[in-house]
């Protein structure tokens, strides 16, 4: 039978049945429908429960926070995934340590992560290609290539010092993967993250924008990006200390933490545009340096949880029968005592954290 006798769904149908077309079309997957929690409250609140399948991007000025933020997430992914998932880190960079892992609590076990230290575009998004396209093992992988800024094509890398660099190169060829790999990547459940510094462009000759800021990469990746989060700079008002009602500031003490600053330059649920804060606490390690603890008491605060009579807090009935059985108290000796009790039952700390995250993203608030 001819094209020109059929019907547009006989040739819609016969395009997806075509054994040929099959390597150009994904109709024939089931698309992934998950997301991986960042270890914040507050961030899973406004992506809607957390990250999903895709590319995303952290940018932001150097140490923001963009590389711990990426290994949070790497460590729920794991979480989610077992061993049926897979970290590849692309370390283009010479940040990323032991302390840090340690600190964010990635599981370095073979099966689940691998580090692969190269910065030449062409090795990194080759190797990605191939691990998306011949997945035998049917595996979820989440690709971290951090940073764009610390990549260079192969030509630039075998030249000599003193040889230019070509202008642009690098934002061609990731022009060029993103344009190939995002669909794929995305329809075959995976996650890849891509982090980039936020530059000042100074302009050469008359210009009238002036100064202005620039990314790594090109223009391609904000395109194909579903997120885009950017980490803001972090200003003395923003650290945690150990005496922050002292007078001066020597009297203070040392930094106990501090609170990091995001702002959406693109999503996908129309919150482009906001404002998100997470508290990081130090020295704590195994993936519990987001201080959700803290983040919180500000949730059960702001939903009535408990209420203030004078130095006590007093817990609501109903939600006192509800947790009294893992450890709520009819009522606790200020927020501090309070902070204390969410750090050390975890029980307790994970079901509210739960409940938060269930009622509000039922309710779209």
């Amino acid at each position: 039978m001819s094209k020109e006798t059929l019907t547009a769904e006989e040739q819609i149908t016969s395009f997806l049945n075509d054994k040929n077309n099959k390597r150009y079309h994904y109709n024939h997957l089931k698309e992934e429908d998950y997301k991986i929690s960042s270890g914040s409250l507050n961030l899973d609140l406004a992506m809607d429960g957390g990250l999903g399948c895709g590319i995303h991007r952290l940018t932001g000025i150097n140490e923001g926070g963009k590389t711990s933020c990426a290994l949070a997430f790497a460590k729920h992914f794991q979480k989610h995934f077992g061993d049926k998932g897979k970290i590849i880190y692309f370390k283009a960079e010479g940040r990323l340590s032991k302390d840090m892992i340690k600190r964010t609590g990635v599981d370095t076990d073979e099966r689940k992560w691998c580090v692969i230290a190269c910065n030449i575009f062409e090795k990194v998004f080759d190797l990605v290609r191939d691990l998306v396209q011949n997945n035998q093992e049917k595996r979820k992988y989440m690709f971290i290539i951090d940073s764009m800024d610390g990549m260079c094509r192969q030509s630039d890398y075998d030249k000599a010092f003193g040889d230019a660099e070509q202008v642009a190169g690098g934002s061609l060829i990731s022009s060029v993967f993103l344009k190939k790999q995002s669909l794929p990547i995305a329809m075959n459940g995976h996650i890849a993250i891509i982090t980039s510094q936020v530059r000042i462009e100074i302009p050469t000759g008359y210009s009238r924008s002036g100064a202005r800021p620039k990314q790594a990469g090109g223009h391609a990746v904000k395109h194909y990006a579903n997120n885009i989060l950017e980490f803001e700079e972090r200003y003395n008002a923003d650290i945690f200390w150990e005496n922050p009602n002292a007078e001066t500031a020597e009297k203070k003490g040392n930094p106990t933490g501090h609170m990091c600053k995001i702002a959406f330059k693109k999503t996908v649920n129309e919150k482009t545009g906001a404002k998100v804060r997470y508290p990081v606490k130090y020295g704590r390690t195994d993936g519990n340096s987001i201080w959700v603890e803290r983040e919180l008491i500000d949730m059960m605060k702001l939903w009535g949880y408990y209420e203030k009579s004078g130095a006590w807090i007093k817990f609501p009935e109903d939600i006192y029968e509800k947790y009294k059985s893992i450890g709520l108290p009819e009522k606790i000796q200020g927020e501090p005592k309070l902070l204390a009790l969410l750090e050390e039952n975890k029980k307790l700390s994970e079901k509210l954290i739960a409940e938060f995250k269930e009622n509000i993203l039922k309710s779209g608030v």
